[in-house]
């Protein structure tokens, strides 16, 4: 009778595991189905629209590797350029996310650590910010993830025919997506074969298949490493040293967290950590190994990312960044609460999760459906002529009405680079409608006809600027504010 129970028990374990997986779906899906991007967005987009030889090329001068940008160019010559389909790309890669910690954490590590491990894989706030994000972040978090269970089952022992091979195929895929990727994989493989060596009396065949398996992966990066060291030996001209450190402790800390509120109480952050160091101390040491060296390997990253920031003067440690390791982190903390004798406590937490994550999930709907969002962009194409020409010297505004308004239109767009940033390769992604000139006699000097200028917030400096070197009349303007992203346009339309 007992193992009866037992059974039925865990039938249904698994019924609700499977019905959290599409409830979570579901919930990260609810803000996605919207058109507006904001500047980062509009990279992917655009570059989407070349071949794969030119997103090579394109993307060797970008700040990441193109393996993302090709997945976004198969979409692009299947369903053409759709922000949707992009969109739900990113959501399927957090959903099967979601559904490994069914398929892989369950069988591996137990029922409550894989019902936890899908929970907050699904119902973080930061999974529903990023779900529709046409970013790499979110497959990123996917590939990652699998590296380090199969790394994990190498480990073990726990070995099939197949294990070498998703080991190496994703270890490779998370490199060829993101740079901390490149760390991840490179952090993971090295503990791998420091292991192997160590017990290379019984793990000999294990150290073959795995040194067999690791030169594969070298081999197949070395095309894209010959480019990264070009980008490391050219970084000094490029564009995105010359941002500010954005990321504080506050921010790498509460990320999974706040979402899409602006504000996040660090007391709440510091006392959920403060409950998964007490989970930790109370944890056989024996049992911590596979949580503790996945919290070790994320802070290592951390060190590094913020060791190189710091030698080469560049901003690499991002906050946003930290998404690649995200799965480790949510590992983590699900392996120690699944071990809390304390019911009542882990609900608690999921609830508190719930009600946070169901917060900022609301905000981003009421953001990314709001009507004033597509204002803009729908008074432009009403508006445009053709001939007409777009000028602006703020990339991040400009570059979003670049891809907007080339959906529709040829109309050519030209950036304004006036602080000369060394942007010219990487901003061939917004080709062919948009040329980069350093001055604005190269754009207006031979041009006569309606000037369409972008600028950002309630500023008019460079619509100041041409007028103090060009006789124009000024015909109309207008300003908009987008609520996704909160991103603000001054449209001004002259003659010259």
């Amino acid at each position: 009778m007992e193992k009866i129970k037992e059974k039925l028990q865990k039938i249904n374990i698994k019924y609700l595991h499977i019905a959290l997986i599409i409830l979570g779906i579901i919930f990260i899906m609810l803000p996605i189905f919207h058109t507006s991007i904001w500047f980062d967005e509009s990279y992917s987009v655009s570059i989407a629209r070349h071949s794969f030889s030119e997103i090579w090329q394109i993307g060797g001068h970008d700040v990441h590797p193109i393996l993302y940008y090709f997945c976004l160019h198969i979409l692009y010559l299947i369903f053409g350029s759709n922000i949707i389909v992009y969109r739900i790309f990113s959501s399927v890669t957090i959903a099967l996310l979601g559904v490994i910690g069914y398929t892989h954490i369950r069988k591996d590590f137990g029922e409550k650590t894989g019902f936890l491990f899908s929970f907050f894989a699904l119902f973080l706030p930061v999974a529903a910010e990023y779900s529709g994000e046409i970013r790499m972040y979110s497959l990123g978090m996917l590939l990652g993830t699998l590296m380090a269970i199969y790394a994990y089952r190498i480990y073990k022992g726990n070995i099939k025919k197949t294990t070498f091979l998703f080991f190496g195929l994703s270890s490779l895929l998370v490199a060829y997506t993101h740079y901390y990727g490149l760390m991840f994989a490179g952090i993971v493989n090295l503990l791998l074969f420091i292991f192997l060596c160590k017990n290379h009396k019984e793990r000999r065949v294990d150290l073959i298949k795995f040194i067999i398996t690791a030169v594969i992966q070298v081999i197949c990066y070395v095309p894209w490493l010959i480019v990264f060291l070009r980008q490391l030996s050219g970084v000094s001209s490029g564009f995105w040293i010359t941002l500010s450190f954005p990321n504080t402790l506050y921010e790498i800390l509460t990320m999974q967290y706040k979402g899409n509120l602006n504000f996040f109480p660090i007391i709440l952050t510091t006392a959920f950590y403060s409950y998964i160091v007490y989970l930790i101390f109370q944890t056989k040491k024996e049992e911590r190994k596979p949580a503790t060296c996945c919290f070790a390997i994320y802070i290592a990253i951390i060190l590094i990312a913020l060791a190189i920031s710091l030698c080469m003067q560049s901003v690499i440690l991002l906050y946003r960044y930290l998404l690649i390791v995200t799965g480790l982190l949510i590992f983590a903390i699900s392996y120690f609460m699944a071990k809390d004798t304390k019911k009542w406590r882990v609900i608690t937490v999921c609830v508190i999760i719930l009600i946070i994550s169901g917060i900022s999930n609301i905000i981003s709907i009421n953001k990314n459906y709001n009507e004033t969002n597509r204002e803009f962009i729908s008074y432009m194409d009403e508006q445009i002529k053709e001939g007409d020409i777009i000028v602006y010297s703020n990339a991040i505004n400009g570059e979003v009405i670049t891809t907007e308004i080339t959906q529709n239109h040829t109309n050519m767009s030209y950036f304004y680079n006036k602080d000369h940033w060394g942007v010219e390769e990487a901003y061939k992604a917004f080709g062919p409608y948009m040329e980069i000139k350093d001055t604005l006699g190269e754009i207006l000097d031979n041009y006569s006809g309606r000037v369409w200028i972008i600028e950002s917030g309630n500023t008019n400096d460079l619509l100041n600027e041409i007028k103090s070197k060009y006789d124009i009349t000024e015909l109309d303007s207008k300003q908009f504010t987008n609520e996704y992203k909160d991103y603000e346009y001054t449209i001004e339309l002259i003659l010259k």
